[in-house]
C-alpha cells in the first residue's frame, strides 16, 4: 500500500480575487452582470426584472427587500 505524501488541505477554501469590477469599462458600454445578490435586506434585483431574473429570482429579490427571510 502506497503512503499518501500529499500535504493536507486547509478546511477553509481560499478566497478568490475577482478580476471584474463594478466600474463602467473604458469603452463606455455597460458591463454585463451574471450574478445578482440578495440578503440582509438588500437586493440587486427587483420584481420588475422577471424576464432577466426569472420568477423565483424576482420574487426572492422582492421578499428580501420587505424583510421576509
Amino acid at each position: 500500500m502506497a503512503k499518501n505524501t500529499k500535504s493536507p488541505r486547509s478546511s477553509t477554501p481560499a478566497k478568490r480575487k475577482s478580476s471584474r469590477s463594478n466600474a463602467t469599462p473604458a469603452n463606455g458600454k455597460k458591463a454585463v452582470r451574471y450574478v445578482y445578490n440578495f440578503g440582509d435586506g438588500k437586493a440587486d434585483g427587483a420584481g420588475n426584472m422577471k424576464p432577466l431574473l426569472g420568477g423565483k429570482g424576482a420574487n426572492l429579490a422582492e421578499m428580501t427587500k420587505i424583510g421576509a427571510s
